[in-house]
């Protein structure tokens, strides 16, 4: 969810890690170049000639600079006049709410750094508790494999348990680019280009009576706005993922499985296509040396572990390489930063295992939502209540993710857990991490009575 990652978008082969910045906090950094509308970076021009009173360019629905008159040295991320709300990052967070504030008629810039589709780090597994969302935007996810069980498999042992609803294998390909085409029919206005900075009224040049951050779990606003978590070393982790096609089918209904081994996790997903993505998340410490070379990695693991062996030796590559990440940290963070209303990833990161993190997002947008109307007036005071409600709402789903993280992480406890055979283990994990569908449906539905037309844009 993420339109810029700490210098560097997330890459085939490795990631490098970037030291925080030493800007002071809520000191929104002056940018040295602006943006042309293909995202180049440009030498700044004179102050007054991007000035939004005096632009000479504006932004059609579609995104598309119009210009009235004689080429000018404006950023494309300049507009006319003020919008109400800049989202900045366009994952399922930023989508879904661009998509919920444009169907109330609110003028919404949503600003990614990349053309749709893209694919992007994840475990691709969308939990039940998002499905709500998923009914009220109105997406078919017909093509993305319904998934009824999950199974945990340890060096000897495996433990299955059922989902009460159904939940969906999909591709961020899939689902980012839906969700996208959501906003944008909606009314959201899409603008493809790297921002350079924030502030809690503008992205560079684009004016807003409210700014969003889904920027995603790491990125160089964080950095620019002095976020305590960007200079931990200790909680860093880094992610890995490749889509696969299975030689050998394994037959039976979907399933997602996790696999144990140490310092890290994968999990194994099927999604779209007939395809399975196998994505992991292991911490820096076991990383020295490798530089980048996840496929040394991945066969340092199948060596560790059997299991992992047989996991691998039953499927090929269906990419040509690893999708990797800038660091993962596993550190509180707040909703609210030097007035910029945060969502997704840059407002809290749910341990990956638990295969909540696209429905985190996708909800953390609907609970921002009217919190964000209320800040188009009264902006410290939903703030506030923002903070409020996000940290009830997230806050110990977060905190028990990185207990049950601690377990998977290391093979030999996971195995000797295992060995209780606790038929309450599947239902406590799952009413621990996710949110009870009924009430994301309540606040799907009072979000669709507050609109003028309660039909679906």
């Amino acid at each position: 969810m993420e339109v810029e990652r700490a210098g560097s978008s997330e890459q085939r082969a490795g990631s490098s890690e970037q030291r925080a910045g030493a800007s002071a906090p809520c000191s929104p950094l002056a940018a040295p170049r602006s943006l042309d509308v293909a995202g180049i970076e440009q030498q700044a021009g004179p102050p007054a000639s991007c000035s939004p009173l005096a632009a000479p360019c504006s932004l059609d629905v579609a995104g598309i600079e119009q210009r009235a008159g004689p080429p000018a040295p404006c950023s494309p991320l300049a507009a006319r006049r003020s919008l109400d709300v800049a989202i900045l990052g366009a994952g399922p967070a930023g989508s879904t709410l661009a998509a919920l504030l444009a169907q109330l008629g609110l003028s919404v810039a949503l600003i990614d750094r990349d053309a749709f589709p893209r694919d992007k780090l994840c475990g691709e597994f969308l939990s039940y508790d998002a499905m709500p969302v998923v009914e009220m935007l109105g997406l078919d996810l017909s093509a993305a494999p319904a998934i009824a069980r999950c199974r945990v498999v340890g060096r000897h042992r495996t433990y299955e348990f059922e989902f009460p609803r159904p939940a969906r294998g999909v591709s961020r390909l899939f689902l980012d680019d839906a969700l996208h085409r959501r906003a944008v029919a909606a009314g959201a206005r899409p603008i493809t280009a790297q921002a350079n900075s924030v502030a809690r009224d503008r992205v560079d040049d684009i004016r807003a009576r409210v700014v969003v951050g889904a920027w995603g779990r790491w990125g160089r606003f964080d950095q620019q706005l002095g976020r305590a978590f960007v200079r931990d070393r200790a909680h860093r982790h880094f992610g890995f993922k490749r889509h696969y096609s299975e030689r050998r089918a394994a037959g039976g209904e979907q399933v997602i499985e996790l696999y144990s081994f140490g310092a890290g996790y994968l999990g194994v997903s099927p999604i779209e296509g007939g395809l399975t993505n196998i994505c992991g998340l292991v911490h820096a410490s076991r990383l020295s040396g490798l530089k980048g070379r996840w496929d040394a990695f991945v066969d340092t693991i199948r060596a560790e572990e059997p299991r992992l062996e047989e996991l691998y030796a039953r499927h090929e590559p269906a990419q040509d390489g690893f999708l990797s990440s800038e660091p993962v940290i596993f550190r509180g963070r707040s909703p609210v930063v030097c007035g910029i209303f945060m969502i997704g990833d840059a407002s809290g990161i749910v341990d990956p295992l638990t295969g909540n993190g696209m429905a985190m997002a996708m909800q953390s947008a609907l609970v921002a939502a009217p919190y964000v109307v209320r800040a188009l007036d009264a902006p410290d005071e939903a703030a506030r209540e923002y903070t409020a409600r996000h940290a009830k709402f997230f806050a110990p789903r977060i905190a028990w993710s990185r207990r049950v993280a601690f377990l998977l992480s290391r093979p030999g406890l996971l195995d000797a857990a295992m060995r209780l055979r606790s038929r309450a283990a599947g239902p406590f994990f799952l009413r621990h991490t996710r949110a009870e569908p009924d009430d994301v449906r309540i606040l799907a539905d009072a979000w669709t009575a507050s609109r003028p037309n309660s039909t679906t844009s």
